[in-house]
């Protein structure tokens, strides 16, 4: 015997007990308590992307190392805005655009890898967090336009 589901129609939905508004407004008073620990985060965020840099270097042809690299770029990539720190996500969505680089030798990849690494650790140990800073913003440029040169560049 196939079960069968009870289609569900608009009359048979139970009435919500809290408006939308109201709902956004407790999600966004619940993210406000918890911004004090965002700091604490993104430097373990931070950490965890250095220590995956070092491992990498030592074994830059290992996939594995690589992926670990790429991951925890990534995840920086997405949680840094989230966390208050859109400079952040915006340098390790070069990083992780580097990582996928075919035009740059072993060597040139590892030295603008770790230049991207060192800017996002000078970030979050100045407490930089957006392109209001101007030195922030322009490295950030530089490291981009770094990365677009190497996809620009013929095999």
């Amino acid at each position: 015997m196939v079960a069968q589901s009870r289609k569900i129609s608009p009359r048979r939905l139970l009435p919500a007990r809290i408006s939308r508004d109201a709902l956004i407004a407790r999600a966004e008073e619940a993210i406000e308590s918890m911004r004090h620990e965002f700091a604490g985060w993104i430097q373990e965020e931070t950490e965890d992307l250095s220590k995956a840099l070092l491992a990498w270097v030592e074994a830059s042809s290992d996939p594995e190392k690589t992926d670990d690299l790429f991951r925890r770029a990534h995840d920086l990539k997405g949680q840094a805005p989230t966390l208050g720190y859109p400079i952040i996500g915006r340098i390790s969505t070069s990083l992780c655009e580097l990582l996928g680089c075919k035009n740059v030798s072993a060597r040139d990849l590892i030295a603008l890898a770790g230049n991207h690494v060192k800017a996002i650790e000078a970030a979050v140990r100045d407490e930089v967090r957006d392109e209001s800073n101007s030195t922030a913003a322009a490295l950030a440029s530089e490291l981009e336009s770094i990365v677009n040169a190497l996809y620009a560049k013929p095999n």
